[in-house]
This record gives structure tokens, sequence and C-alpha cells, in this order.
């Protein structure tokens, strides 16, 4: 039995523009196994959130996830599912944490009432119950005082303490994967650090895939199995956690890394990748990191870069690197 339990297959998402439509997440693939945290890192507008939404089939219309994608979840197609059939995989046996903990709670419900709705959406079960399970969900996921915290409205709790009951949430149907968009984003240095341990003691525990998105490779060089790097709806490198921080091949994975105050020289300037992301319109038909790539080729924009496979588990797609290759 393959441990794949998560197959996406040249996923395609578009919005419409002046001229028709624009795809913002273009032919992306990637797998996670059972148990493994696979992290999809780059720029904020390079589509890694889009992906995740795409997945929980969450897209904003008139977002469109392209019928020719493939999105393999034990064995069967997520956008195959009928609207009933893919509430009970989301929130079931997909979980998610959303970027923003307090857009993502209703304010004028208490916690423990929405994280009570989650469970009675796909538990037959009683209110008291459920209410019991979430307090103890509260407990598990490090929130003092769970039963007083059960009544509270989100604007009397912290960032860290809504992050929780955010987790908590996604957590519990004890899911079997969960993606987790920005978990750490807008909380202090410490409560990331306590938000980290959580999700590896939960991944652990409960033996769950996690998708984890990010721009912070500290945090994924913490908590990551794997790395798809991701720069203007496009894959540009995969590889193994250790693979891609010790031997990162890719020249935007390359300034990610060396952007890291951590791995900075004493006294060195911290680096910085010229330029911006550019919006989707436009977005060469080549190497999108082309404008920005310091070992660029004239062919770079023109054409799309090919795949540079270093190992089994390491796959780069650059012009340059592949004319080393080929040289």
């Amino acid at each position: 039995m393959s441990d794949i339990i998560l197959d996406v297959q040249n996923l395609r998402t578009s919005f419409p523009n002046s001229g028709g439509r624009v795809a913002v997440v273009e032919d992306i693939s990637f797998q996670i196994k059972k148990g493994e945290v696979l992290a999809l890192v780059g720029e904020s507008g390079c589509g890694k959130s889009i992906s995740a939404m795409s997945i929980m089939r969450l897209v904003p219309k008139p977002g469109l996830v392209e019928p020719t994608s493939r999105l393999m979840f034990e064995g069967r197609n997520l956008l195959d599912l009928d609207v009933p059939e893919m509430r009970k995989v989301r929130g079931g046996d997909i979980g998610m944490i959303f970027q923003e903990p307090m857009s993502s709670l209703n304010p004028v419900q208490t916690v423990g009432a929405q994280v009570v709705e989650a469970i009675l959406l796909h538990v037959d079960t009683t209110k008291e119950d459920a209410r019991q399970r979430t307090i103890d969900l509260f407990k598990r996921v490090g929130i003092p005082d769970p039963a007083e915290r059960f009544d509270a409205f989100p604007h009397q709790l912290s960032g860290g303490l809504k992050q929780r009951v955010v987790i908590a949430m996604a957590i519990a149907m004890r899911p079997k994967i969960l993606i987790a968009d920005e978990p750490t984003t807008a909380l202090d240095v410490t409560i990331q650090a306590q938000i980290i341990d959580l999700l590896r003691e939960l991944q652990s525990e409960l033996e769950t895939s996690i998708l984890l998105i990010t721009h912070d490779l500290a945090v994924v060089n913490e908590l990551a199995d794997r790395i798809a790097v991701m720069y203007a709806g496009r894959l540009v490198e995969t590889a193994t956690r250790q693979d891609l921080f010790q031997h990162a091949a890719h020249p935007y994975t390359q300034g990610l890394l060396r952007a890291i105050p951590g791995l900075a020289k004493k006294g060195e300037r911290l680096h910085e990748i010229e330029g911006v992301v550019p919006p989707p319109h436009e977005w060469p038909i080549g190497c999108r990191f082309a404008s920005r790539c310091p070992i660029r080729l004239p062919h770079c924009a023109d054409q799309p870069a090919p795949e540079v496979v270093n190992k089994e588990s390491h796959v780069t797609f650059c012009h340059a690197l592949n004319a080393e290759v080929t040289s």
C-alpha cells in the first residue's frame, strides 16, 4: 500500500482579468506522505495560500481550480466530490489553520461555541459531550483554565491563545492532513516557539501529515521533513530539509537562505533579493525569476525552465543549472 496520502498533480488555479483568465498557481505538483511535514515556502504573492485554498476547495469566486488539476486524497480526486462529501473531508480528514486567527474566528460567538459547532458538524453527539471534548482540546493545546476560556470571545484572548483555539478546532477530528497557513505570523518570538513546539508534538502524537505554508525558513528548519520552494505561481526547487539547507541549487532558494539572520556571518550585511515578485499578468512565459536572477541566461525569460534532478529527492527548475549539467 502506498504511503502517499495527498498527491497534487498539475494544480492550476486561475482568476479572470481584462484579457480572459490568468493562472496564479500553475502546474504545481507535489506529494505528502503519511506522517510527513512538507513545507511550501516563498515570498508573499507566490501563490502558497492559494494552493492551500485550492486543495480545500475554498478558492473565492470567481477563482477557479482548473479541471485538469488532480488533487488525489486517499484515492479520490477532491475536485470530483460533491459539496456534502467535500464538507465531510474539510475539517474532518483535512484540517486547516488559517493565516489570521482573528479573521478566522467569529467575533460574536464564544471560542468554545465555535469549536463545538465544528465537532457537531462531523460527529453525531450531544452538545454536552462536544463541550467536554472542546475543553479537553483546549487543555491539549495548552490553553490555561480551559473551562473558563470556553466562554471567552475572541477579542478577550491574546494572539497566541487565539492561535491555539484555531489549532484546537483544526485537530478536533484528528485529521489525517493538517494544512498550516503561516501559523506563526504576527506572533512574538516566544509565542512562535511555543506554537512550533505544539505543532511538533501534535504531529508526533496524532501521526498527522502537515502541509506547512510559510515564508519563514527558520520555522521550516524546525518542523519540515521536505521543502518545496515556490516562486510566482510555480515550484522552483524541492528537496529534503537537510539537503536544501546544505545544498540549495536554485538562485532564488539561495537568496532566501542568505537572507536568514541566523545564517549570516558576523558583521556581514543581510542579503536581499533585488526587485519584487511581479503580478501574475506580468509573468514571463519562461522562468519567472529571470528578471531578478543573478545568473540568468539570454533565453531564461522566453523558455520554460527545464527540470534538473540533482538526486532522486532534489529537483530544481533552472536553465543555468541545466546548462551546467549538460555541458
